[in-house]
């Protein structure tokens, strides 16, 4: 049984982010696209009928894709509405969508991810218009109620002065706002960096927009007993592929351990926690990097709840 679940409804991502398996367009062997509704509906029904899920299970309708950009998603909601599922959505607030109060009804928690608090951030990551992220997230706000909005700043070295503001202005509106460290949301880039085979340019780039100081210190400190989360995850694409992990690109060998409809609970852990890639992972001491974001105490005094 798994509790938590990441279901990519839309591989799609509208955003340019550097350091993201999505933004580098490294999704190859495949192309991206949106899962139709029906067959959502088919892997939520197998889910359940193979005892993965159960009615507390929370599914999360992200993992690198934009959901808002799914043209059904109004029906993807409503299916989990019937199947009396509570889920959590994860959004770049490029797009506002007009959405009926009865399928936000279960609806635990609404992520939005920025990449600082200036139309200067904004270039250098995502891309978007930054009057027009707030304009979509007082929206949201308004749509939504603030009480299930979170805030999550990334930081770089570029956007450290802005934090404050963003703090600021997101504690008037009455949001939880949690800035952390961002890092590379891309095993292959990640291993590389900890094996010094980053190229070059990408290296420079590294070096001058990520906070990468605290990554040896934190690696170095890993518990012989320390347990991959990702193990007692339940990652799938929007191909109902079960993937081994959610920061594996569609281009690495490794990147599912098979389709959804063909593999049992018992298939499903044995080969989760069996992947060559799995060890790999935890050696180096990637798994532990990725899955604990860095909040440094300076950090946290900017960290506040919804009021």
């Amino acid at each position: 049984m798994f509790n938590s679940v990441y279901f990519e409804i839309s591989g799609l991502c509208n955003a340019k982010c550097p350091w993201c398996v999505n933004g580098r367009g490294n999704l190859k062997p495949y192309p991206s696209r949106t899962i139709p509704a029906q067959e959502f509906k088919n892997a939520i029904d197998y889910l359940f009928q193979e005892s993965l899920i159960d009615s507390n299970s929370l599914i999360n309708l992200y993992n690198y894709g934009e959901p808002l950009l799914h043209p059904d998603l109004c029906e993807i909601l409503q299916i989990l509405i019937d199947k009396k599922l509570k889920y959590a959505i994860s959004t770049n607030a490029s797009k506002f969508i007009e959405l009926d109060p009865a399928v936000l009804k279960n609806l635990e928690r609404f992520f939005i991810s920025i990449p600082g608090f200036s139309q200067n951030s904004y270039n250098k990551i995502h891309g978007f218009d930054f009057k027009k992220i707030l304009e979509n997230i007082d929206q949201w706000i308004t749509r939504i109620g603030q009480e299930k909005i979170q805030v999550q700043y990334h930081i770089y070295q570029f956007n450290l002065d802005e934090i404050e503001a963003a703090s600021a202005y997101f504690k008037q509106k009455g949001v939880h706002f949690f800035p952390y460290f961002a890092y590379f949301n891309d095993y292959q880039l990640a291993k590389s960096y900890l094996d010094h085979t980053l190229p070059p340019k990408l290296l420079d780039a590294a070096s001058k927009e990520l906070f990468l100081y605290y990554v040896e210190d934190q690696i170095s400190g890993i518990s012989d007993s320390y347990v991959c989360p990702q193990h007692s995850i339940l990652t799938i694409d929007e191909y109902c592929n079960i993937l081994t992990c959610c920061v594996i690109s569609k281009a690495d060998p490794d990147y599912s351990i098979g389709s959804l409809f063909s593999l049992s609970q018992h298939d499903i852990e044995q080969r989760k926690t069996s992947q060559d890639i799995c060890n790999e992972c935890l050696k180096k001491g990637i798994s532990n990097w990725v899955n604990n974001v860095n909040r440094p105490d300076f950090i946290k005094n900017y960290d506040h709840l919804s009021s």
